[in-house]
């Protein structure tokens, strides 16, 4: 073989190595943006399972199933989130499955603060956390510091992989 033939040779291995890398990359980004999508459609289940799961329980404490109630009867803005009876029923913390809010919270409220781990086998450690809040009628995106007949829920989902920040909400009532 000669000079010519082995630059030849040399320089057809470095472009077939260059061709194999980049079709190794390409597989390797296709498989994560898979993973990505399988993490969100995952993250939208459960948000959508934990909204549910927030609006079955009673919109207060003390609210009562019949007849008209001054809103002075509910839980202070301030106060919202479990007590350290219900807070002491999630353990581990943050929440894993089985889910032990579903036995431990009896009101929507006591899911302010809350948070849960979703581990599957696409995607482990999707963490999952809700806020509770008072809102007006006329106003229900905003938050406000009185007792209202109205609650705004927000859930929310992150992964710190395949994952950015993403919300989900619902309005409750009395």
């Amino acid at each position: 073989m000669n000079l010519g033939q082995t630059m030849l040779s040399a320089a057809t291995l470095v472009v077939l190595a260059v061709l194999v890398l980049n079709a190794n990359r390409l597989i390797v980004q296709g498989e994560k943006d898979i993973v990505k999508g399988e993490t969100f459609d995952i993250a939208v289940n459960y948000a959508q399972g934990l909204l549910t799961e927030i609006s079955r329980k009673k919109f207060d404490a003390a609210s009562v199933d019949s007849g008209y109630q001054p809103t002075s009867d509910f839980t202070s803005p301030y106060s919202l989130g479990p007590n350290s009876g219900e807070l002491a029923q999630i353990n581990p913390w943050p929440d894993v499955a089985p889910f032990k809010s579903i036995a431990a919270y009896s009101d929507a409220d006591d899911y302010h603060g809350y948070q849960r781990i979703i581990n599957t086998d696409v995607a482990q450690g999707l963490k999952l956390w809700a806020e509770v809040f008072y809102v007006t009628n006329t106003n229900p995106n905003n938050k406000v510091y009185s007792k209202t007949y109205f609650k705004r829920v927000n859930v929310y989902a992150q992964h710190p992989s395949y994952l950015n920040t993403i919300s989900f909400s619902t309005l409750i009532t009395n």
